[in-house]
């Protein structure tokens, strides 16, 4: 259930505690389990229903969520498609009803999704400002405080007595953004909405988001652009599969992020190369990360040592092999590749042997996120194919952290690099 929470000792805004929400797949038995929970509550036979209680059909999209937001925080919600973000936005914005649990929040909800979509198209920029901030709650003395705010951050003063039907897509988008941002809600939820506008204005509603975290807005912000997201967001949560697997720090948040990313590709069977019957036998064994010291490890610092050992296994002889390690993201896709060819290094391999090769990574330049190789095994030439490993010799850089803001650091690597003035 959801309660609207009226006590002011603290600052707790949003507090959800232990929810789950089931979905069902086929329609027919949805909307007959719909008439069932219905008839239960009518007749007070309701209950808390958690995973145990799944009928055919249904999957938990949310499970036992619980973690709370504070006045001044914004909450970064991160996971792939389908990792139950949406939901619990939805859960948390009083469309959809928890199945078990409870969802409580003080204060006035604002929600920014689809921006635009909401808006009569015969009614003017005017007029929906005042219809939506009613919907959100607020009363027309609040709205007409802030209305030229509203106006003037949106830059469309010059069309506010208009007709919706006559703006562009980006001028509705703007004026959405506006409405939710500055009619200021104790508790925003902003889905996929970032990219509004040019970068000038995109720039400006990052400023305005931190305003609002300092003067005490509590913000939930669900995004796939983690490199946008130290521009504003104080701590992260993700999820995977419906449950929550970090709440914490941003920076971990977003490593982990990225980890779940490369796993659903690795699940989904996403760049997988069955190996080749040329050299039946001849495959490549395993696939180990270590530090310069050759302590295994998976978590590294940017400029650290990092080495990759490959170990090779054949059951003939073959001569001139060679190794291609291509360096991959979930998020950003490949980053580079490396060849023992490149470097004229070969191996050979006689029957029944193992043969180990280490590819060193001198000061890695890599910056926060979760990597991962792409192996293949190739003979003298491209086209003489043995084997192929992808989503191995998994690791994370965890330090240090990284910044959007013009203050710092921000991006896939760290270039070797030097101001000058004059």
């Amino acid at each position: 259930m959801i309660h609207s929470a009226t006590s002011n000792t603290d600052d707790l805004i949003l507090n959800v505690d232990h929810v789950w929400k089931m979905y069902c797949r086929n329609l027919k038995l949805s909307m007959r389990y719909g008439v069932q929970d219905l008839a239960r509550e009518v007749l007070g036979k309701g209950r808390d229903r958690t995973q145990a209680d799944l009928r055919p059909g249904e999957f938990c999209a949310v499970k036992d969520a619980h973690f709370q937001v504070r006045s001044g925080e914004c909450l970064a919600m991160l996971g792939p498609n389908g990792a139950g973000k949406s939901s619990m936005l939805k859960l948390i914005n009083g469309l959809l009803k928890p199945d078990a649990g409870a969802i409580t929040i003080r204060g006035s909800v604002g929600a920014m999704i689809e921006l635009g979509t909401g808006f009569n198209p015969i009614l003017s920029g005017r007029e929906n400002v005042y219809v939506n901030g009613s919907i959100l709650g607020i009363s027309k003395s609040e709205i007409d405080k802030r209305f030229e705010e509203v106006v003037e951050f949106a830059e469309l003063g010059h069309v506010i007595d208009t007709p919706i039907m006559t703006y562009s897509t980006g001028m509705k988008m703007r004026l959405g953004f506006s409405i939710g941002a500055n009619l200021r809600p104790k508790l925003l939820l902003i889905d996929e909405v970032l990219a509004v506008g040019d970068v000038g204005f995109r720039m400006k509603c990052f400023a305005h988001l931190r305003k609002l975290v300092e003067d005490g807005v509590c913000i939930i912000l669900v995004t796939h652009a983690v490199g946008m997201l130290s521009r504003v967001a104080t701590r992260s949560i993700v999820f995977d599969q419906g449950s929550i697997i970090h709440n914490g720090d941003l920076e971990t948040g977003c490593v982990v992020y990225e980890e779940t990313m490369g796993a659903s590709d690795r699940i989904s069977g996403k760049s997988q190369m069955p190996s080749s019957t040329t050299a039946t036998g001849t495959a490549i064994k395993s696939t180990t990360i270590t530090n310069q010291n050759g302590v295994a490890t998976r978590e590294f610092e940017t400029g650290e040592d990092i080495l990759v050992k490959i170990e090779v296994q054949s059951d003939s002889a073959l001569d001139d092999l060679n190794l291609v390690a291509a360096l991959w993201s979930p998020v950003h896709g490949r980053i580079a590749s490396m060849s023992t060819a490149n470097q004229n290094v070969t191996f050979s391999a006689s029957a029944d042997s193992t043969i180990a090769v280490t590819l060193r990574f001198k000061q890695v330049p890599l910056l926060l996120g979760a990597y991962h190789f792409n192996v293949s095994l190739y003979g003298p030439v491209p086209t003489e194919f043995y084997h192929r490993l992808t989503g191995v010799g998994n690791f994370r850089i965890i330090g240090p952290p990284t910044c959007s803001l013009g203050r710092g650091i921000n991006g896939i690597v760290k270039i070797n690099h030097q101001w000058k003035i004059g």
